[in-house]
């Protein structure tokens, strides 16, 4: 039984969340790696008793849970430990940041004394390498030992039981195959090679891309021949009666040292895979920028990025989204085995050594869409006239050359007005009608520019008719603010009413405010009035617009098209969230690290509550977010 740090209660040991207060139970791999002839640090006893040397740290935030194996010959021990402070950041984020900061070359001075040897090659490699390598969330020394702890990816489906069966076809064999080349490549000055011929250490993650679950913690003392890697392959990898022959001879040809440099390997595997590739399969291409945006209605201004922005770095390859290229062979396929083959970079003109991983152009697919919303009354409101819809349809489709998921997903945040509940009243009932509108109207496409005013339309005239008929006035009439998010795929449709906000979080761009409020300030500063004496109107923050109080003839909605090229989180929000700057001040904290599959978005999103309660707390405070992962789409290829 797993007891829970927080309120000892015990959940089973494969349980994420705790049963009894829903904390998350994180847990990590410890590597304890001892100093000379000292023995790794002692694990407690199996009796349910919590001593200190039930922890790994003097501070009690790890501890232990079971031992999972010994690596390096028995003399490095792999533990479980349980991170009893969740709610802390990575003690190494400083230095992990620096590390960022300045790749591809290492931090000048910002590795000190107490962080072990063994774990600069995690820090080195998670900006290239990760997910493929796993994160360093902390690194422990002292003169006896040193502890690393890595993420648990041991439970993970390991790859020799993924690769005979029916889903890994020959081109997701080829793709193992490349995927375990740049590895190669990128763990040699490191000289950690032997990871990848530790079939314990391969493993598939829900992507069914390539990642380790640690680096072998013993460094060899030189590089390793190519030719080991190739017989590791013909040793292990089993070959099934779908195994296409192409996938075997490169196979060989690796391991009785046809193939000894790793650009001919790459090549024979681009090539192999061309092979593969169906024929007049359509090309999909993306826009080069994370979000971009062509807008549409009142009040809106366009939004666009510059295409010289450099693009995101994702292993294996720094993908480059805005391919655009029609057939993958021309001019020739030695332009595109070149392009699958580029490797570390051999020597620059002064022969100055490589330092970073293979650039190739190929555009991206999604991988996958979470999502998740909350709501808060706030600190001084004593009811909650927020209200929101999260609706995501995913479906799968494989064949044996590729898959591919499709999404759909609705995603409504309407913030109401109105008083004595009849704001709640407002907001709910345009997302039942905005909801109803699209669940008879939206087939397979997204919706056009006309079909997302008229759903609005509907919903303001829905609200609008209750006033009417209540004969309201005034304050006394409902309305509600609307921010809308209609994803197909890689694309989404967005529409605006009010100061709800939509903003969107990408690594390259950071944080982009997708939205202009409709209200006084900003449509004096469309008229041309400095935004300084606009905001020095009384009236600067009333809205200019809203669903209900007026008919359709006073109402303009903004619409616009954004398409998605990089991984990217969407963040709806009630200005409870979003008044004085919040987001922007908190982007770093509270924004980025939601963006990563690792973090909890419940988790991540509460905090942000809390922290809108702690900084605003005068509203409601409601948001949605909707974390939008992709990866590169190799089946262009096969």
């Amino acid at each position: 039984m797993l007891c829970c740090p927080f309120c000892q209660f015990e959940n089973p040991d494969s349980q994420l969340f705790c049963d009894q207060c829903g904390r998350y139970l994180q847990r990590w791999c410890a590597i304890c790696i001892p100093r000379g002839e000292t023995s790794p640090p002692d694990r407690p006893s199996d009796d349910s008793s919590y001593e200190d040397s039930a922890y790994l740290d003097e501070a009690k935030r790890y501890r232990y849970l079971d031992h999972l194996d010994y690596l390096a010959s028995g003399i490095v021990s792999l533990d479980r430990v349980l991170d009893c402070d969740v709610q802390a950041t990575s003690p190494l984020e400083s230095l992990q940041e620096a590390w960022f900061d300045s790749a591809p070359a290492p931090p000048a001075s910002s590795v000190g004394p107490t962080v072990p040897p063994e774990a600069i090659a995690y820090l080195a490699l998670q900006v290239d390498a990760f997910p493929a390598v796993p994160e360093l969330h902390n690194a422990l020394e002292s003169d006896q030992w040193a502890v690393l702890l890595i993420e648990d990816r041991f439970h993970w489906q390991s790859l020799l039981e993924a690769w005979p069966t029916q889903d890994a076809s020959p081109w997701q064999q080829m793709q193992w195959l490349f995927e375990m080349t740049l590895l190669w490549q990128a763990l040699d000055p490191w000289q950690t090679q032997t990871t990848l011929l530790n079939p314990q250490a391969l493993k598939v993650d829900a992507n069914y891309g390539l990642c380790l679950t640690h680096l072998d913690p013993v460094p060899v003392p030189e590089s390793l021949p190519l030719q080991r890697l190739g017989e590791f392959w013909q040793r292990s990898l089993p070959l099934t009666p779908h195994t296409a022959p192409t996938v075997v001879q490169v196979i060989e040809a690796v391991a009785d040292g046809t193939l000894t440099q790793v650009t001919e390997v790459q090549q024979q595997v681009a090539i192999a895979m061309d092979a593969l590739r169906p024929a007049n399969r359509p090309h999909e291409t993306s826009n080069p920028t994370g979000v971009s945006a062509s807008s549409q209605g009142s009040d809106s201004p366009e939004y666009s990025d510059s295409p010289e922005d450099d693009v995101m770095l994702a292993f294996p390859i720094d993908w480059d989204a805005d391919a655009d290229t029609d057939d993958p062979t021309d001019p020739d396929l030695k332009d595109l085995a070149d392009l699958m083959s580029s490797t570390l970079d051999n020597s620059d003109d002064e022969g100055n050594p490589p330092n970073e991983l293979p650039t190739t152009i190929l555009p991206m697919k999604l991988a996958q869409v979470d999502n998740l919303g909350q709501s808060h009354v706030g600190r001084q409101r004593n009811h909650n006239e927020d209200w929101f819809l999260t609706q995501t349809h995913l479906t799968r489709a494989s064949d044996p050359k590729n898959s591919t998921l499709s999404a759909k997903g609705l995603y409504i945040l309407c913030d109401g007005m109105g008083g004595h509940a009849a704001g709640e009243v407002a907001s709910q009932m345009a997302v039942e009608t905005l909801r109803n509108y699209f669940a008879e109207r939206w087939a397979d496409t997204l919706p056009d520019q006309a079909a997302l005013i008229a759903a609005a339309i509907q919903a303001n005239q829905a609200i609008f008719d209750i006033n009417q008929a209540k004969a309201s006035s005034g304050i006394g009439r409902m309305g509600t603010t609307l921010v809308m998010v209609l994803l197909q795929d890689l694309t989404m449709a967005v529409t605006h009413v009010g100061d709800s906000r939509l903003y969107s979080y990408c690594k390259r761009l950071g944080l982009q405010q997708l939205t202009v409020d409709h209200e006084v300030g900003q449509r004096e500063i469309y008229r041309g009035i400095e935004p300084a004496i606009a905001y020095a109107r009384p009236d600067a923050y009333q809205l200019t617009q809203a669903l209900g109080p007026r008919d359709q003839s006073h109402l303009s909605p903004t619409v616009s098209y954004h398409d998605i090229s990089e991984d990217t989180l969407l963040i709806l929000c009630s200005d409870g969230l979003s008044d004085n700057n919040l987001l922007e001040s908190h982007t770093d904290t509270h924004i980025a690290p939601l963006l990563s599959s690792r973090t909890n978005l419940e988790t991540g999103v509460s905090q942000l509550i809390d922290l809108a309660n702690e900084k605003n707390g005068h509203d409601n405070i409601t948001v949605v977010v909707v974390r939008v992962k992709l990866k590169p789409d190799m089946g262009f290829l096969g």
